[in-house]
């Protein structure tokens, strides 16, 4: 009984989200914002932080000194932490007079930004992750938002580079509504996370407030942290949709499981960090986002166990129920009058679902998604490949999804070591 009830408490928080990002959308579709005009652009330092990045590191750079931006006013900075391979070779192979290479010793990235921002001559910095690409406009349609002086930093719409194991295409769906999402953010003010791939900074605010905070002060995702301490200062961060970003995604179970352990676990103790957020002050951030966020991680878990406990449940009522009439699959005595208990009996714990009012609301949701993924693909361009990706997003994501929550949650109360790799 309780179940059935923290499930529809469940699916009236989700149809509530959806109204109210709906609604915010739809408010905030035509507000204009403070922009700079082509002669007003300020100089800007591209910061690429990299350890064994041998692979991208070329392609990346490349990427970063073919930017659409005044060249008296630009110049792309990569800084080596400590790599054992090739990618400061190369990186120093590539001859611009645009570029600076550095090398140093392998203390993480948020050190290696650091340094990066000290020697930066720009008055704006882009943080660009060594297997990223951007469109040639990217970095011009971020640094325009920065015309709005409350504006401390400007995300852009990321996506998948060409996602080809069944774990990238997974991911293909969360990028893909991460896009609408973020525009829905930027209208109240509440974007949470800057993602450390490509995100664009004004400097002043790192020589008054501090520098990224990385895993030697036991911070495991500093671009998060970065973000929560602009808005605990009462900063804005900005959205600009045009600015199409690439990366690449974990190739495999095990490097994705490793990623989301990270981010889930730097979320938990960034957010015990910054609980002051948690205060009618900050807006929409305070009072719904955030508490929207935290109850979504609570309720993906409690569906994850019980349906995990109904179908066991199920799935054992049904053993009795073949068992009564001596049903053994693996001596199949009597094959066609046994086959037929059997799909009975799949038949029984199928129905049973389907036959939920629950089901209904999964099907609205999974239509939300869609439209969703649709509108991203409308703001980016073709995606290949989208439809495969969507229904994998679809049908598995939720479930890794809690798996990865719970894994991450008990990494956090046993206080599990990391570093960046």
């Amino acid at each position: 009984m309780l179940g059935e009830i923290l499930i529809y408490i469940s699916i009236y928080i989700a149809c509530v989200s959806l109204s109210f990002y709906t609604l915010s959308y739809i408010k905030n579709l035509n507000k204009k914002y403070p922009l700079f005009e082509e002669n007003e652009l300020p100089s800007l330092s591209i910061i690429i932080p990299a350890y064994n990045e041998e692979e991208y590191i070329k392609k990346t750079v490349e990427s970063a000194l073919n930017f659409d931006y005044p060249k008296d006013k630009f110049e792309v900075i990569v800084i080596d932490d400590g790599s054992k391979d090739k990618t400061y070779k190369i990186a120093r192979s590539i001859k611009n007079k645009l570029l600076r290479v550095y090398t140093k010793e392998n203390e993480g990235k948020a050190k290696a930004l650091n340094f990066g921002i000290s020697l930066a001559k720009g008055d704006f910095i882009i943080t660009m992750d060594a297997d990223t690409t951007a469109e040639k406009n990217a970095a011009k349609e971020m640094i325009r938002y920065f015309k709005d002086k409350e504006v401390m930093c400007v995300t852009p719409s990321i996506i998948l580079e060409k996602p080809k194991t069944i774990w990238q295409k997974l991911q293909q769906g969360e990028y893909l509504i991460g896009i609408y999402l973020r525009k829905v953010y930027h209208g109240l003010n509440s974007i949470h996370i800057t993602p450390g791939a490509f995100s664009a900074y004004r400097k002043s605010f790192f020589e008054k407030h501090g520098g990224f905070i990385g895993i030697e002060k036991n911070n495991l995702t500093e671009d998060l942290e970065m973000s929560l301490r602009i808005h605990s200062l009462g900063f804005k961060i900005a959205n600009a949709q045009k600015a199409k970003v690439y990366t690449i995604g974990p190739k495999n179970l095990s490097e994705l499981t490793k990623q989301r352990k990270r981010w889930y676990v730097g979320l938990i103790k960034n957010t015990f960090s910054y609980k002051r957020l948690f205060n009618r002050k900050y807006g929409d951030l305070a009072l719904i986002l955030l508490p929207l966020a935290w109850l979504s991680v609570f309720f993906s878990i409690f569906l994850f166990f019980f349906f995990l406990f109904n179908l066991i449940k199920s799935s054992y009522k049904e053993y009795l129920i073949l068992k009564s009439f001596n049903f053994n699959i693996i001596e199949r005595n009597n094959f066609l009058f046994e086959k037929d208990i059997l799909s009975k009996a799949i038949e029984r714990t199928i129905s049973s679902f389907f036959s939920r009012p629950i089901f209904l609301f999964a099907v609205f949701f999974i239509f939300i998604t869609i439209i969703y993924a649709l509108y991203a693909r409308r703001k980016i361009g073709k995606i290949e490949k989208l439809s495969f990706g969507l229904i994998l997003f679809i049908l598995c994501f939720s479930i890794f999804y809690s798996i990865w929550w719970i894994i991450s949650i008990l990494n956090s109360i046993f206080s599990k070591k990391h570093r960046w790799e």
